[in-house]
């Protein structure tokens, strides 16, 4: 699950998620196969405390993710609210909600994006803008409209998250067990793009009929994701999250590792939603 978390890049980062949650397709590049399992759906996260490392104050952590794809015959389109209580110890409570969009085009060279962060109620930051490639592999760049004007470059070989996730896929599927992509998901500071390491731990059987939800009676792999800031000058990512990931685009069930401490997700409800007939 992409850009998911910029709510807590001061706690993490909105990119996250969003990279294993999104589905897609890269006609370009021969994964149009793997591109018709992916199922456009809504679901619902629920987010709590796992585990806190002894030096941070928090008493308490709750959440959710509301996740939503939908697909139409030249683009897919997926927004995501993710809300965070916090508690910390002789503090008050503090809420933070990101609401992100994005829509990126099916042959990969247009991705737009909008992200609105806010606490406890009243709006903190803005970041939009577009990010363009005249093809893929070469060159690309973002035009930022929020919070400022602004043009940057991308590198050549940067992918938007869709072709990223099919191609950690069909990575899986032929046995690798580590995928290094460099990927723009409209969710860092600044429009930067990140470095981005999917280790696949292990292969999960499709758990058949035992699982009542058909959505969900599909093969996967659990994988552990990490994110690197392009000027990292070392090994240390600055996020990392582990999710048990199916081959058509949903996760099962996610850790998010923030350092201080790590908030189990929780797959709550989900809902299949239809695709176009093009």
């Amino acid at each position: 699950m992409q850009a998911i978390f910029r709510t807590i890049k001061g706690i993490a980062g909105f990119g996250a998620i969003c990279l294993l949650l999104l589905p897609g397709a890269a006609r370009a590049e021969g994964l149009e196969q793997l591109a018709s399992r992916q199922t456009p759906h809504k679901a619902i996260y629920a987010l709590a405390v796992d585990r806190v490392r002894s030096a941070f104050d928090l008493a308490h952590a709750e959440g959710a993710i509301f996740y939503e794809f939908r697909e139409t015959c030249t683009e897919w389109r997926m927004r995501q609210r993710f809300r965070l209580r916090i508690t910390r110890n002789d503090r008050e409570a503090e809420e933070t909600e990101t609401d992100s969009i994005l829509v990126e085009a099916r042959n990969g060279r247009r991705l737009s994006f909008s992200v609105v962060t806010s606490s406890d109620g009243t709006v903190t930051e803005r970041l939009s803008g577009v990010a363009t490639f005249r093809r893929p592999g070469a060159p690309g760049v973002v035009e930022l409209r929020e919070p400022k004007q602004a043009r940057i470059a991308l590198p050549a070989g940067t992918v938007f998250p869709t072709l990223h996730f099919l191609q950690v896929v069909r990575a899986a599927e032929r046995g690798r067990r580590s995928v290094w992509s460099t990927v723009f998901d409209g969710s860092e500071e600044g429009g930067r793009h990140s470095g981005i390491n999917v280790l696949i731990l292990g292969r999960k059987p499709s758990p058949g009929e035992a699982e009542p939800r058909p959505i969900l009676r599909r093969p996967g792999w659990l994988m552990r994701v990490s994110y690197f800031p392009p000027e990292a000058t070392d090994d240390r990512p600055a996020y990392t999250f582990r999710a048990h990931m199916t081959d058509n685009g949903v996760a099962r069930d996610m850790l998010l590792d923030y350092g201080a401490f790590t908030l189990s997700g929780t797959l709550k409800a989900i809902e299949p939603l239809e695709r176009p007939g093009c």
